[in-house]
């Protein structure tokens, strides 16, 4: 589901019924409860580069991921394809592609995130934001190689709609402040404060987060914050003229005092 800020703000009216739900689902042994809301609010974002109805800008967090490009299969979990002819470069690039689905497979070497985690990368893990699948322990291909990181974005290109995807890689569990090393070093996006601001104000980020938060959007146009252990997530995406963004809510024991908010889907 997707709505404006508007619509959130009605939702939150109706909680405190649907968290008494949630409470008989808890009490009733089912395990922790996950629930999503998609949302756009539109607002000039000054996007890097323009892109043209036949296109899908490809960029990444960090940049100079590899890109793979593959048929949508719905019948079958991605992985990686060996057939040169599927490499389409590193991000940010634009491909010119026709109506249809697909997968985005994204790659790194392990060792771009050794500031998270160690060798041999056994704990890899990336917080979601977006990612359809990953193969957190992808190994090498031959003897030497060195172990890379895959994640898998499924897109739907649109006709006469260009199109963009940031494929963010932020390490599980690690503050807004830890992963700037990952972002661009120069601002790529034009976001005015305020809007964003008061956006994140509704989605209540708290102010001492706030500040960082637009840091890292002006740099790379895609963030994520959360709070409470994983008990709300917020992330934030820029698209032209608007940006697009999911709340998660998590609910294990007693309920927060966070809204219930319906399920949207994937971002």
């Amino acid at each position: 589901m997707k709505a404006s800020m508007n619509t959130l703000s009605r939702l939150k009216t109706c909680w405190p019924l649907c968290l008494a739900a949630v409470a008989v689902l808890l009490l009733s042994g089912c395990e922790a409860l996950y629930q999503s809301y998609d949302f756009s609010e539109r607002m000039p974002t000054g996007m890097p580069v323009q892109v043209a109805e036949e296109e899908v800008r490809v960029a990444s967090i960090p940049e100079a991921a590899d890109v793979y490009l593959q048929p949508y299969d719905p019948e079958q979990v991605p992985s990686h394809d060996t057939n040169p002819e599927a490499y389409r470069g590193k991000t940010p690039l634009r491909l010119t592609l026709p109506p249809g689905s697909y997968w985005i497979e994204l790659a790194f070497d392990a060792e771009v995130f050794d500031l998270f985690f160690d060798p041999p990368y056994d704990d890899v893990q990336f917080e979601q934001v977006g990612a359809t699948y990953e193969a957190l322990l992808f190994q090498p291909l031959a003897p030497g190689a060195k172990r890379r990181v895959l994640r898998y974005y499924r897109l739907d290109k649109q006709a006469g709609q260009g199109q963009t995807l940031i494929a963010l890689f932020h390490p599980r569990g690690q503050s807004l402040e830890r992963v700037l090393a990952l972002y661009p070093q120069s601002e790529q996006f034009t976001l005015a404060s305020g809007q964003l601001n008061d956006l994140m104000q509704q989605l209540d980020v708290p102010p001492e987060a706030q500040e960082r938060f637009l840091f890292l959007m002006r740099r790379g146009g895609k963030a994520f914050w959360n709070k409470s252990g994983d008990r709300y997530r917020v992330a934030l995406e820029a698209h032209q003229d608007e940006i697009q963004g999911q709340i998660v809510v998590l609910y294990t024991g007693p309920p927060v005092s966070n809204p219930l908010l319906p399920d949207g889907g994937g971002f």
